[in-house]
């Protein structure tokens, strides 16, 4: 994967966003990370970056959200056959539900990460 220029931040949680902002600024990302609060808006976004043929090389999208989760949302981005290839996408949760856990493992998401999401934890997924 080459370096993370480009990430998508999908959360409600503006706390989240902010320290997951934060931590990538720490690591070096800071003018390409973009943010939807909940799966919807993160579809609209995915939609814009492809226009533009700027696709995020990361998003952290999180299970819970209103409008639409992370579930629909990762079934609905199928539905646009977009070129992904570059794109890795990692679940976030603070679920300890094992329905949660299994879903995510048949979902096309490349991991799932627990909340709090850590420095070291994410620097070790753009690597």
């Amino acid at each position: 994967m080459k370096p993370v220029e480009r990430v998508l931040v999908i959360d409600d949680d503006a706390t989240v966003i902010f320290l997951t902002k934060r931590m990538l600024s720490g690591l070096g990302i800071d003018g390409g990370v973009h943010i939807a609060h909940n799966g919807l808006e993160g579809l609209e976004r995915i939609r814009e970056a492809a226009e533009q043929g700027l696709l995020p090389q990361l998003v952290l999208l999180d299970i819970k959200m209103p409008v639409m989760d992370g579930f629909a949302f990762l079934e609905e981005l199928a539905k646009l056959n977009l070129n992904l290839t570059e794109t890795k996408v990692v679940l976030l949760t603070s679920s300890q539900s094992p329905w949660d856990k299994e879903r995510a493992a048949k979902s096309q998401a490349d991991a799932l990460l627990y909340k709090p999401l850590t420095k070291e934890t994410l620097r070790s997924i753009l690597m």
